[in-house]
C-alpha cells in the first residue's frame, strides 16, 4: 500500500508540474494583463500584438479554453477566476450571462471609451442591449451574400449573376451551370449547401418572417411564410433538382477526391456559388488556386420584396467581477477603433466592426482579393441586414439545433416539409411552457412582457393547442 500511495503522488506531482508549465507566464514588470476568452483563429495573435502596442502597459491573451461551455463560464466567474473580456456570440447567451451576473454593464461608460452602440452598425444595436443597457461590443459582423467561382461560370459560358435578382432568377441560373456542358470536361455542381440553418433563415428572413412572437412566447416556424421558405428549399432539391442532397454529399464524399463537405468542394473549385460572408477570404490563403476567381452579389431577394438578411456577430463583453476592470474598457475601446477595424480588414475576418472603415467596397480591398467589387455587396448588405430574432424562454442553441434536425429531415426526406415544421413548433412551444413552469424568473419576465399575472394555462391564449 505504501507504494501505491508513493505513486499517487508521485504522478499526483507530475500533473502538477505539467499544469504549471502550461499556465502563461507571469507578465513582466510593469505591464497589466488580461484574459481575452475567445477562439484560437490564428489572426488573434495580430489582434492581440496591435493591442499592445497602441496601449503601452497593457496586454490581451486569448484564453480559448472555455469552448462556449457556459456552465464552466459560470462558475469560473462565481470563483474570481474568469476571463476578464468574454466573447458572446448571440443575443441569448448575453441575456443569461446578465441574468447569472457576469456581464458587466457597459452603458456607464461606453460613450466615453467610444464603444457605444452608436458606434457600430445600426442593424446590430438591439442585438447588444439587454432591458435598453449595452453589455457587448462587436469583435466583427457579418451578413451574407452569394460567393461565385468565376472559372466555374466562365467554363460553362453562364454569365455572372447580378446584384438585382430573385430566388426564381437563382433557379435558373442553377439550371445554366447544371445543364450548360463543360468546356473543360469538368463536373460541377450549381450551389453548395454548406450550411442549411443559414440558407433556410436567408429565404424566411426576406420572405419578411419572424421565428418568435414580439413577446417571445410563441415559436412561428409553421407560419405561412416559414413553410413557403422549406417548401422553396426542399422543391430546390427535389424537383427543381439544382441542389444535391445530404445523400448525394455523402456518396461523393465517400469516392474521394471531393472533400469532406460542401465548404472543401467549393474551395476546390467544384460549385458556382455558395451563400457566405466575407470571413470566406481568411479561407483563401489555404486554397491558393482561389484567388482571382472570386466574385460576390447580394443575395436573391422574393418577388416584390427588397432585398434583406441575417446579419450577426461576435461580440465581447467585460466580466462583472474582473479585477481589471480598466484595462478591459480599454481593450472594448481598441475594439472600436479604426486601428482594430483595418486590421479585420485586412484579414478578412468578415466585416469590421466600425462601419466608418467599411463605407465602401474601395475601403475593403486587401491582399486575398483587391477587386472593390467583391467586397461591395458586404457592404450593401450591412445596411438592410438583421440579426434572427430570439427568445428569452428558450435556448437559442436548443432551437437551433432541432432546426438543423429538422431541415435534415426534410432534405432526407424523413417527414414533408409542412409536417417537419408543425412539429418542430409544437416541440418548441411545448418546451416554452414547460420552461416557464419550472423556472420563476422566466414567469417574472411573463408578467413584465404581456403585464398579466402568470397562470399555468396562460399559452391557451398565445399558442396552439
Amino acid at each position: 500500500m505504501k507504494h501505491v500511495f508513493a505513486a499517487l503522488f508521485a504522478l499526483a506531482a507530475a500533473l502538477y508540474i505539467v499544469a504549471v508549465r502550461t499556465l502563461d507566464p507571469p507578465p513582466p514588470e510593469g505591464i497589466e494583463r488580461i484574459r481575452w476568452a475567445t477562439d484560437a483563429n490564428p489572426t488573434r495573435d495580430r489582434q492581440t500584438g496591435l493591442f499592445a502596442e497602441l496601449y503601452r502597459g497593457l496586454e490581451a491573451v486569448v484564453d480559448p479554453g472555455l469552448g462556449g461551455d457556459q456552465t464552466k463560464l459560470i462558475v469560473q466567474c462565481a470563483t474570481g477566476t474568469g476571463p476578464d473580456v468574454i466573447d458572446v456570440y448571440d443575443q441569448d447567451a448575453m441575456a443569461s450571462q446578465v441574468s447569472a451576473g457576469i456581464l458587466m454593464d457597459l452603458t456607464p461608460y461606453a460613450e466615453q471609451y467610444g464603444f457605444s452602440v452608436e458606434n457600430t452598425y445600426p442593424a446590430l444595436r438591439d442585438a447588444l442591449m439587454v432591458d435598453g443597457r449595452q453589455y457587448r461590443f462587436p469583435c466583427n459582423v457579418w451578413a451574407n451574400c452569394v460567393v461565385y467561382n468565376k472559372a466555374v461560370f466562365d467554363d460553362h459560358g453562364v454569365p455572372y449573376p447580378r446584384d438585382d435578382w430573385t430566388w426564381t432568377e437563382w433557379i435558373e441560373v442553377c439550371r445554366q451551370l447544371l445543364q450548360s456542358p463543360s468546356r473543360a470536361g469538368e463536373k460541377h455542381f450549381a450551389f453548395a449547401n454548406w450550411n442549411n440553418i443559414w440558407w433556410f433563415g436567408e429565404l424566411y428572413i426576406n420572405k419578411g418572417g419572424r421565428y418568435f412572437s414580439e413577446d417571445g412566447l410563441t415559436c412561428l416556424l409553421d407560419s405561412e411564410k416559414a413553410l413557403w421558405a422549406i417548401q422553396f428549399y426542399y422543391d430546390a432539391i427535389y424537383k427543381h433538382e439544382v441542389v444535391p442532397s445530404a445523400a448525394q454529399l455523402a456518396s461523393l464524399s465517400a469516392q474521394g477526391g471531393w472533400g469532406s463537405g460542401w465548404l472543401s468542394i467549393f474551395s476546390n473549385g467544384k460549385v458556382g456559388m455558395i451563400i457566405i460572408g466575407r470571413w470566406y477570404l481568411c479561407q483563401v490563403e489555404y486554397f491558393p488556386q482561389m484567388k482571382g476567381k472570386l466574385g460576390a452579389v447580394r443575395l436573391p431577394h422574393v418577388e416584390g420584396r427588397e432585398p434583406t438578411g441575417l446579419c450577426d456577430t461576435r461580440a465581447a463583453g467585460i466580466n462583472a467581477m474582473s479585477p481589471h476592470k480598466d484595462a478591459a474598457l480599454k481593450f472594448l475601446q481598441y475594439l472600436a477603433s479604426p486601428e482594430y477595424s483595418k486590421l479585420i480588414v485586412e484579414d478578412g475576418d468578415s466585416m469590421p466592426p466600425n462601419p466608418s472603415v467599411a463605407a465602401s467596397g474601395k475601403m475593403l480591398v486587401n491582399r486575398a482579393e483587391p477587386d472593390p467589387a467583391f467586397h461591395q455587396p458586404f457592404v450593401d448588405a450591412m445596411e438592410d441586414a438583421q440579426p434572427a430574432d430570439l427568445s428569452p424562454f428558450i435556448d437559442s442553441l436548443v432551437v437551433r439545433r432541432w432546426l438543423g434536425e429538422a431541415l435534415d429531415r426534410v432534405e432526407n426526406q424523413v417527414e414533408a416539409p409542412d409536417t417537419a415544421f408543425r412539429n418542430l413548433t409544437t416541440e418548441i412551444n411545448r418546451t416554452i411552457r414547460v420552461n416557464l413552469e419550472r423556472q420563476p424568473h422566466l414567469q417574472r419576465l411573463y408578467e413584465e412582457r404581456t403585464g398579466r399575472p402568470y397562470s399555468e394555462d396562460w399559452w391557451r391564449e398565445y399558442q396552439k393547442p
